[in-house]
């Protein structure tokens, strides 16, 4: 027997066996970690398609179910804003969530009820609009119609119920979260709970006015501070001031809902102390003032709408606006 044959055999059949062993338990580890890497830097740039595929090649990768990675997958599919999207990311979520019993967790598996919640009630009230005008369609396929866009106004209720018992479960461990108290007072606006919305959104309003107010003061009185603290600072206001904005405008909005004109035209006047250039809130101001009759306060609003906005003349906004200051000219 000619052993150096049966040895070089051996060593060959070595060899093969070596490579296709396929990666180490390691390797696949840290192959799964870039992955998870690449998908964070990718969510973080807004590149959710992106961020949604590298999330995904490391759930594929890897032989034991990864928390992260699922939330980074279903975060992902979420902020992509298209019905089917947000509805796929729900899985992702769920199993995230059940992984990690995180703040976190709890807070964008409720982002994604009070999404996907709002885009169907959305889609449904379009349709309920459509078949009401639509001439083609008959008595029976009209109601058939009606039928499934209430039944899909039901489900989104129930998605705004699950959000605002997530947001609960995340405020309980962070209650001072400033997007939980937005988040979950816009779900208790959709479900007609206005008193309970008032009450996180005015929470949400008392933190980023003390947080201004004390900005305020550090830039006035900090005459040591360096140019890069003082952008600093000036960034975080302009940011509080903008959430300030948009919580007072889900705040007028419920005055408006409950009838309270007045306090209504409060904060649209307190916007506009932040924000004089916000337009939209001067034309909803001026329709205030039109509305109960404080007519020389309308005429100035309106026009300064009417003025510096860049929508078309046969927008509605800017037809009413001309009407209104015609007819009281």
């Amino acid at each position: 027997m000619n052993f150096s044959k049966i040895g070089f055999a051996v060593t060959i059949c070595a060899i093969f066996a070596a490579c296709s062993s396929g990666p180490t338990e390691e390797e696949i580890a840290v192959k799964v970690d870039d992955f998870r890497q690449r998908s964070a830097q990718y969510f973080n740039a807004r590149s959710y398609l992106q961020a949604y595929q590298q999330a995904k090649l490391g759930l594929e990768l890897t032989t034991r179910d990864d928390g992260d990675l699922n939330l980074l997958a279903g975060h992902s599919l979420m902020m992509m804003r298209d019905l089917n999207a947000v509805a796929r990311s729900e899985a992702y979520l769920v199993k995230a969530q059940e992984m990690l019993g995180s703040y976190r967790a709890d807070l964008i598996l409720g982002e994604y009820h009070q999404r996907y919640g709002a885009m169907l009630n959305a889609h449904a009230r379009r349709q309920l609009k459509l078949a009401e005008e639509l001439e083609g369609l008959d008595a029976e396929q009209r109601q058939a119609e009606i039928d499934e866009n209430e039944e899909r106004i039901e489900i989104a209720i129930q998605h705004f119920e699950e959000a605002a018992e997530l947001f609960l479960l995340a405020l309980e461990q962070s209650p001072d979260d400033l997007h939980a108290l937005q988040l979950i007072g816009q779900s208790y606006s959709y479900l007609g709970e206005n008193a309970a919305a008032r009450k996180h959104l005015g929470h949400a309003v008392s933190i980023l006015v003390e947080s201004r107010q004390y900005k305020n003061r550090i830039l006035a009185t900090d005459t040591k501070m360096d140019l890069r603290e003082e952008s600093r600072l000036r960034a975080g206001m302009l940011s509080d001031i903008n959430t300030e904005v948009s919580i007072r405008i889900l705040l007028a909005g419920l005055d408006s809902l409950d009838g309270n004109v007045a306090a209504e035209i409060e904060q649209y006047s307190t916007i506009l102390e932040l924000n004089p250039g916000h337009l939209n809130v001067s034309y909803l101001r001026g329709m205030c003032y039109y509305n109960t009759g404080d007519i020389e306060q309308a005429i100035i609003d309106l026009e300064r709408f009417i003025s510096n906005t860049d929508l078309s003349y046969d927008h509605p906004q800017v037809k009413n606006s001309l009407r209104i200051t015609n007819d009281l000219k």
